[in-house]
């Protein structure tokens, strides 16, 4: 059996330090991002506020603090676990060196100046930040690829692969995106099948985050005139199933038939009788009155914050508190986040308020 005893002793400790929803909601009344800056200096992210008062000031000062508190905290998560423990915690922390190899990816095809490509990484993961440091000074992103490989490191796998299928041909980042999501959520699955009853919880979590990509990438190709030749054309493929990552408990034929469909409203009905149609019902109201698909995106990220927040209380004993923790952690993150960019707006507390997410 694998021992979370002390790791999920010290994240409970920390889990108790996440600013509670009253206090989160009234910092939406703080009237500027300075003050918002201001009362942050009296929670958990003193340490990480006064570090940042240093070298900038306003929304950047903000957004720098939000990072190093979040890199800091999730981060140490890390050396909490060890053995079989500590494989499944790197399962669950591995999104972020994806997030980081995508980013890097993306604003070396972008000519990003390295220094803003870095201040949007999130040293979390495998990759340290002077591992980031040397991939953003790469002279392109195939160079970046090569250097991974140089590395060893596991995800330049599914990037090396698409490069040997796609040998003569240009390659989009988009299509290594998907060959890393692709990846990830296999051989994440994969293993926590294979940890039998302690990755039974991670593996229920991999299930949902692989229905949420693959719904909105139905949703998205929804209603799109072709879309086969769209994805011919963009990643070199006839089969739709290509598009998604590896099912959880929505068939790959639903999702295809969703694609297919001439409208949002059509692939939608298609998914109606699945675990999330309740939820893809309800979201259909808003998307039919503002034409957002975000309005679905946002109903299936709360639907994932539930299910990772409860998760502390159903696996106590086991990787179902990191889960939890890490889930909770960003999303309040991105709440403060949304604070900021309210408030930076001039926009009124309850406008604020309704772009919040919360687990009740």
């Amino acid at each position: 059996m694998a021992d979370f005893d002390y790791g999920n002793t010290r994240l409970r400790a920390m889990k108790s330090r996440l600013i509670p929803r009253r206090a989160l909601e009234g910092l939406t009344e703080v009237g500027s991002v300075q003050g918002l800056i201001n009362a942050l200096t009296d929670t958990a992210y003193r340490d990480a506020v006064e570090a940042a008062l240093v070298r900038a000031v306003g929304m950047e000062c903000l957004a720098e603090a939000l990072r190093n508190d979040l890199v800091a905290t999730v981060g140490k998560a890390r050396r909490f676990f060890r053995d079989q423990a500590g494989d499944l915690a790197a399962l669950v922390l591995r999104r972020y060196d994806l997030h980081n190899v995508k980013t890097v990816l993306r604003g070396l095809v972008r000519q990003v100046p390295a220094s803003e490509i870095l201040a949007s990484t999130l040293p979390i993961g495998e990759l340290r930040p002077v591992d980031l440091s040397e991939l953003v000074r790469s002279q392109n992103f195939r160079a970046a690829i090569d250097l991974l490989a140089t590395w060893a490191a596991p995800l330049s796998q599914p990037l090396l692969e698409l490069r040997a299928r796609r040998r003569g041909e240009g390659v989009e980042v988009s299509e290594l995106e998907l060959a890393l999501d692709r990846w990830h959520v296999h051989t994440a699955m994969q293993a926590a099948r294979e940890a039998d009853e302690e990755g039974r919880t991670l593996f229920e979590a991999l299930r949902l985050e692989a229905d949420v990509t693959n719904i909105m990438t139905a949703l998205r190709l929804g209603g799109v005139a072709d879309a086969a030749l769209t994805l011919r054309e963009r990643f070199g493929a006839d089969d739709l199933t290509a598009l998604f990552v590896d099912p959880g408990h929505v068939r790959f034929g639903l999702l295809t038939e969703a694609v297919r469909k001439s409208s949002v409203g059509e692939a939608v009905s298609v998914l109606v009788g699945t675990p999330y149609g309740p939820i893809l019902a309800s979201a259909m109201q808003g998307y039919s009155a503002t034409g957002r698909l975000s309005i679905f995106e946002r109903a299936l990220a709360r639907r994932q914050l539930r299910h990772a927040a409860g998760l502390c209380a159903r696996d106590p004993l086991g990787i179902g508190v990191l889960v939890g923790y890490v889930a909770l952690k960003t999303n309040e993150v991105a709440n403060l986040r949304a604070i900021a960019q309210g408030l930076m707006l001039g926009e009124k507390p309850e406008r604020i308020r309704a772009e919040l997410m919360f687990v009740d």
